[in-house]
């Protein structure tokens, strides 16, 4: 570990040899009804700096020196407007607005290219969608509705707030699809932390990765991966949601950033809360009431043990568009949750009332973003979080209750309690699992021309686990296991555009290394010494793959990737999770999958305001090796 910060910090402070600060001008380009114009040319004369417009009209001119400067928008089919902008030290971030109006000159041919970000990302190859937030921004939308819009995402939840929610990519679920927020994976931040606790507004878009995980991920991904990319941007803002529904559900969010135009100094933060209680009706043949002389009489009942509570926020501070960072921001985040638990992983006749889960989680992130860092074309980005998380399965409650929410009794009609002392067999429990977790992704990227570049990443993923129960004797708890688990991905990719950007070729390889410790004291046959146990592996794999894209005609790109996936085994699968009724498996192996697909992307169109892109894919996975693990 220290290692990766001796890195983290030369790249932090390497370039940093005066405070100037860099300037940005911004605004929108539109037409004479105000609709916005996509893929407008936005020039500074004399410079060779310059943009296309978003999908929305939007346009951001970074690294401008200070100076009056001639701003020129054109457009096919309007005239060309300029208009003349003064950048001083006092006046770093510059706003100016355009309309243009029609031309009613012939123009006999004209050629012009350009693409949004989502296009350039879903032309490269991959299997992947590029989804857009900033209509769902303004909207009170949660981030699983706007993934369960996408074609090829299926979400599925088990239950009501709160539950597991289970994402479908090509037909594969549960642990063969990764979710990543700016390239960590969210299983870091703990299970108090959701897709659904950060909002749209926060987001810049949502890559969704089918079948070929990209070598700049640098994660084991088996079928597909979810990308949550956060905005970079550092306009002053600040938005808030809150929605009320049924089975008193609350949902309520908070974001802003402010920036000080004369330092650079950022701040920004979010928070979130959410609530229900989760008694909706269920019935089916084990919803039953049962009476005397055990008679059982189907019902519709209402979950009364089923509630759910998570509370959470990050603050960091940091500084953007200075000359020695893009970005630098260290902060932290905090969340927790409480989830009452009404059955095991089936619903049983006998449902549990007084089982619950407490979850917390306390950690330090740190962001650093640096463009052309040492010289033109090379880029450096690390994201990176450390810190304790926390889970708590308390079960000490032995009476038993029926469906309809009161004490069960037995064929003589009398209140029973379990005899094992809890409401699932095992007996009582308070157990607490602390997990000390690290993570930090490095992306290098360097851009030799307009038609080569490569690009290095590495993850790396530490937990140090600790299990301890307050049911069992101070004895046993001082000689309980100790589990770890390290995992090592590097990824070097190359990127080849050709034949006028008409071809594009991503050639990557991955190396894996997992390190599994576990200590488990257990006393010897005599019962007069206690000997540790130790398992321990450290294994390496190796991946590799390639996406291709070739545009046939205008607008149709021919699509094709395939990789060798690899997914090492998680934590809970390895070490077990008792909350989660999984037994542990130290010898458990990575599950690997040869990817294929195919397919091809036409569009897009722009039809005044809406537009139109038809694609579609084929994936092949073929020699897979699946685990399973006990429930």
């Amino acid at each position: 570990m220290k290692n990766h910060f001796t890195v983290i910090f030369i790249l932090l402070f390497a370039s940093a040899h005066s405070p100037e600060l860099l300037s940005s001008i911004s605004g929108t380009v539109k037409d004479d009804y105000n609709n916005p114009l996509a893929f407008a040319t936005v020039m500074i004369e004399g410079l060779k700096l310059g943009v296309l417009t978003d999908d929305n009209g939007s346009f951001l001119i970074e690294n401008v020196p200070q100076g009056k400067h001639n701003v020129v928008v054109s457009f096919i089919g309007y005239r060309t407007l300029f208009k003349t902008v003064e950048i001083t030290s006092s006046k770093k971030k510059i706003t100016v607005n355009y309309k243009l109006t029609e031309s009613v000159e012939n123009l006999d041919e004209v050629n012009v290219n350009g693409k949004s970000k989502e296009t350039e990302i879903e032309t490269k190859g991959f299997a992947v969608n590029a989804i857009k937030t900033e209509e769902a921004s303004i909207r009170n939308i949660q981030t699983n509705e706007l993934l369960n819009t996408t074609v090829g995402v299926k979400i599925r939840q088990n239950g009501g707030l709160g539950s597991n929610v289970e994402y479908s990519l090509n037909g594969l679920s549960g642990n063969s699809v990764s979710i990543f927020i700016d390239g960590i994976p969210i299983s870091m931040y703990g299970s108090s932390f959701s897709l659904n606790s950060i909002p749209p507004s926060m987001i810049e878009n949502i890559e969704v990765y089918k079948g070929v995980i990209p070598g700049h991920l640098a994660d084991d991904a088996l079928g597909g991966a979810i990308n949550i990319v956060m905005k970079k941007g550092a306009r002053n803002n600040l938005n808030a949601s809150v929605s009320y529904g049924s089975f008193n559900t609350l949902q309520a969010s908070i974001n802003g950033l402010y920036r000080f135009d004369k330092s650079g100094l950022t701040v920004k933060a979010s928070g979130f809360h959410n609530y229900s209680d989760n008694d909706y009706e269920i019935s089916g043949r084990n919803i039953v009431d049962k009476g005397l002389g055990g008679v059982e009489t189907l019902i519709t009942a209402k979950r009364f043990n089923d509630a759910y509570r998570s509370t959470g926020g990050t603050i960091q501070a940091g500084y953007t568009d200075v000359k020695w960072a893009n970005q630098f921001f260290i902060g932290v985040t905090g969340s927790d949750d409480y989830k009452e638990v009404q059955h095991g992983a089936f619903v049983t006749k006998i449902p549990y009332k007084g089982r619950f889960l407490e979850s917390d989680a306390l950690l330090a992130n740190l962001t650093y973003l640096k463009k052309d860092i040492f010289f033109k074309g090379l880029d450096v980005n690390v994201t990176g979080l450390f810190g304790e998380r926390n889970r708590i399965l308390n079960d000490t409650t032995a009476e038993a209750y029926s469906w309809t929410g009161n004490r069960a009794i037995d064929y003589k009609g009398d209140e029973f309690e379990y005899s094992w002392g809890s409401q699932q067999e095992g007996g009582p429990t308070l157990l607490n699992i602390n997990r000390k977790v690290a993570s930090i992704r490095t992306g290098i990227s360097y851009e030799i021309n307009k038609n080569h570049k490569v690009f290095l990443n590495h993850v790396y993923s530490g937990l140090d686990r600790e299990d301890s129960d307050e049911m069992i004797s101070l004895l046993e708890n001082t000689f309980q296991q100790t589990s770890d688990i390290y995992k090592n991905i590097y990824s070097l990719s190359y990127e080849l555009n050709a034949i006028d950007d008409k071809l594009k070729v991503n050639l990557f390889g991955k190396h894996y290394r997992q390190k599994v410790l576990n200590t488990f004291p257990r006393f010897n046959s005599n019962a007069t010494e206690v000997i540790d146990e130790v398992y321990q592996s450290n294994k390496d794999y190796n991946g590799y793959g390639y996406a291709i894209s070739y545009l046939l005609i205008k607008n149709l790109n021919i699509l094709t990737s395939a990789e060798k996936a690899i997914r090492l085994p998680n934590e809970n699968e390895v070490f077990g999770d008792a909350g989660e009724n999984i037994e542990p498996n130290l010898t458990i192996e990575p599950e690997t999958s040869n990817n294929y697909n195919l397919g091809f992307r036409f569009g897009r169109f722009n039809i005044k305001n809406h537009a139109l892109t038809v694609s579609t894919n084929l994936f092949f996975p073929k020699n897979s090796k699946f685990n399973w693990f006990s429930r």
